[in-house]
């Protein structure tokens, strides 16, 4: 190779090792790798992932209901099992300039005089503020085209026997940690509110349930889905209410799996945490599949 082939072989390769900046942002580009299902004319469905790169400062992540406590005890220890993780997760999409938003419904008392709790009820109201963002969804009109794959008998609680009930949640677990210049909200209105103040347009959600919650809330895949925001499921930090002895009667993580492909159907796109964090994606321990190098 002569000098000058050489110096322009130097020229492009170091081209190519400049992160990608966000325009005006001072931040690198995240880059993405989206799964999502996509029905064929044979009425089957082909899984395809496309790249997306999304500028941090356009960008945030919800954690949905990792609550201290669930009445069910399958629930409880699961959420213990993941939070390592998630913190990680969390604390990587902070630093690359994402903003966390930490969502425990039910109990906002217990952050009343946190910066981060202002910093939700103080952003000013959003010019496009969705009429019906402070309500649950339970269905938009694409899964009408598709059947809910799981069935919740007993809450979703597989344990054996059944747990009692109740509302023993109080606060969002402790092994996530919240900053001062994260927010805490668990209103739909206030987080959209804190989404427009900031010009954000992608939302990463994560937490539990899956079937529940992560869908349904206010401020779940659903809303933001329907109501514009690029939405994506973390699908290996997330976790269903499903009763393993109901319908259509497998293990409690396939369950998961199954939930996970109806969103990528008709929701939203999914990706998984070694995006950000390298390595493997997460699996919990009793998961079959945790067992496949």
């Amino acid at each position: 190779m002569n000098r000058r082939n050489l110096l322009a072989s130097g020229v492009a390769l170091a081209a190519l090792a400049l992160p990608r900046e966000g325009e005006g942002s001072g931040r690198r580009m995240l880059e993405l790798r989206l799964r999502k299902r996509v029905r064929r004319p044979d009425d089957r469905f082909e899984v395809r992932t496309e790249t997306a790169a999304w500028r941090p400062d356009q960008s945030a992540v919800v954690v949905c209901d990792m609550w201290d406590a669930h009445w069910c005890k399958g629930a409880t220890s699961r959420v213990i099992e993941v939070a390592p993780r998630m913190n990680a997760f969390l604390k990587a999409c902070r630093d690359k300039g994402l903003l966390i938003i930490h969502s425990p419904s039910s109990c906002m008392a217990a952050y009343a005089d946190h910066p981060a709790r202002r910093r939700a009820q103080e952003a000013p109201k959003a010019a496009d503020l969705p009429a019906q963002i402070g309500e649950w969804c339970r269905q938009i009109p694409a899964e009408e085209k598709g059947t809910y794959p799981i069935d919740q008998a007993d809450g979703g609680c597989d344990c054996v026997p059944t747990c009692p009930g109740g509302n023993p949640w109080r606060r969002q677990i402790a092994a996530l940690d919240i900053r001062e210049e994260d927010a805490i909200s668990d209103s739909g209105s206030e987080i959209w509110n804190l989404l427009a103040a900031r010009g954000t347009t992608n939302v990463m959600v994560l937490g539990v349930h899956t079937n529940m919650c992560v869908l349904g809330r206010p401020f779940g895949l659903r809303n933001l889905s329907r109501y514009g925001k690029n939405a994506v499921l973390v699908r290996d930090l997330t976790d269903t209410m499903y009763n393993s002895r109901s319908w259509p009667y497998v293990n409690h993580f396939r369950g998961t799996d199954l939930i996970v492909e109806h969103i990528e159907k008709f929701v939203c796109p999914t990706i998984s945490s070694d995006q950000i964090l390298g390595g493997r994606a997460f699996r919990f321990a009793a998961d079959p599949l945790a067992r496949i190098k």
